[in-house]
């Protein structure tokens, strides 16, 4: 065998870890990482033994054949066999390389998986220039409390209250929206997304409500797979240019990549690379 420029010290580290993958000791972690190298250093070919790993098979095979005499025969092949089959494993790791590094990034990584509570409205305080809180502010604060508290179901049946006794401003809106953000935690998109719509519907004069809205109802119409509706709801809250615009840009990006489509006025693309 040619020398070789690496460090002994690296060389005895390969393979030691070749010896443990034949033995079954490695991790899965551990063995990819082993592949990693083959397919980043082909000078590592020779070094690694690879060519020992593919004799060490065969000459297991040999072994189950048995001669007339009782031994095994083992029918060596030449030496520049054991480097093509070397060459032949690195093509099919690098090609798996190559694919992985192709793959396109899954939808999940742009998508909200957990709404937090900091999203959840509650009462403002100020009404018509007066220090003053409502039932309807008090009942919205004690779903937020609730929420807080992991008590789902009373936070939902308190802004079911505000929604049904209180069918004006800023409540409605607010309550519907705090209701979507519980059920989208739940993964009940469905019925999230008839709560976010009811509050992008309803909202007056609260440009974070609204953006707050379409954020999250194109969040979960993308978890229920209708991707083309997720992409107006998300561009209804790039467009507003608040605190989402920025996840806004990306989910767009892996949206319009997907569909195909980026035709929107306004949304430069290009932003997002």
């Amino acid at each position: 065998m040619k020398s070789f420029s690496m460090e002994n010290s690296r060389e005895l580290e390969i393979r030691q870890q070749i010896d443990a993958y034949l033995k079954g000791r490695l991790s899965e972690e551990e063995i990819q990482a082993l592949w990693n190298e083959f397919a980043k250093n082909p000078e590592l070919l020779n070094v690694l033994e690879i060519e020992v790993n593919v004799k060490e098979l065969i000459e297991r095979e040999a072994l189950n054949s048995k001669g007339s005499s009782g031994k095994a025969t083992i029918n060596r092949l030449p030496s520049w066999t054991w480097h093509a089959a070397a060459a032949a494993v690195l093509a099919f790791i690098a090609l798996v390389q190559i694919f992985r590094i192709e793959t396109p990034t899954q939808m999940d990584q742009f998508v909200v998986q957990r709404i937090g509570p900091d999203q959840v409205e509650t009462s403002d305080g100020v009404r018509a220039k007066d220090m003053r809180i409502t039932t309807a502010d008090s009942l919205l604060n004690l779903g937020f409390e609730a929420i807080v508290s992991g008590n789902e179901d009373r936070a939902i049946e308190l802004f079911d209250e505000v929604i049904n006794r209180f069918d004006e401003e800023p409540y409605g809106s607010k309550a519907f929206l705090n209701k979507g953000i519980i059920l989208y935690n739940e993964s009940d998109y469905e019925a999230a997304i008839e709560s976010f719509r009811e509050a992008t519907e309803r909202v007056q004069d609260s440009r974070m409500i609204l953006e707050k809205a379409y954020w999250y109802l194109g969040n979960a119409l993308v978890n229920v797979g209708e991707l083309e509706e997720a992409q107006k709801a998300v561009f209804e809250a790039y467009q507003l240019e608040g605190v989402f615009r920025n996840p806004a840009f990306r989910l767009l990006k892996k949206l319009s990549d997907d569909l195909g489509s980026s035709d929107y006025e306004g949304f430069d693309a290009q932003q997002l690379e």
